[in-house]
C-alpha cells in the first residue's frame, strides 16, 4: 500500500466517541467495519472482502499505528469486530477467533 492510499488507520469505529470512557479492561464493544459506512473508501479493502483480506490490510494499518504512541489507543479484532481498551492485549489471541488482536484508535 502505498502512502497516499492511506485514508484510515483501522478497518473499524464503534458508535460514538468516548466510548472507550465507560468501559473496563474486562469489557468488549461491538465495532462497526468502516466498509459499511464507506464502501468505497479510499484505502479500505472492498466491502465483499474475506476474512483474511480483511485481516491483512488491518494488520498493515495497525502496524503503522503502532509506529505511533497513542497512550489511549487499545486494541480490535477487524474480523470479529470487538474491540477492548487495553493495549497491553495487542498481538494477543482474540477472544472469538484466534487471530491476534490489533491496535485500535478510539477517537
Amino acid at each position: 500500500m502505498q502512502p497516499e492510499e492511506i485514508s484510515y488507520s483501522q478497518l473499524d469505529i464503534t458508535e460514538s466517541f468516548g466510548d472507550n470512557l465507560r468501559l473496563t479492561p474486562e469489557d468488549w464493544i461491538a465495532t462497526i467495519p468502516l466498509t459499511k459506512l464507506t464502501p468505497d473508501g479510499r484505502g479500505l479493502p472492498p466491502a465483499d472482502a474475506s476474512d483474511e483480506t480483511v485481516y491483512e490490510f488491518a494488520l498493515r494499518l495497525s502496524q503503522l499505528r503502532e509506529s505511533i504512541p497513542i497512550p489511549t489507543d487499545g486494541v480490535y479484532c477487524p474480523v470479529c469486530h470487538i474491540a477492548n481498551i487495553e493495549l497491553s492485549k495487542l498481538r494477543t489471541p482474540c477472544p472469538q477467533c484466534g487471530r491476534a488482536l490489533l491496535k485500535f484508535g478510539w477517537d
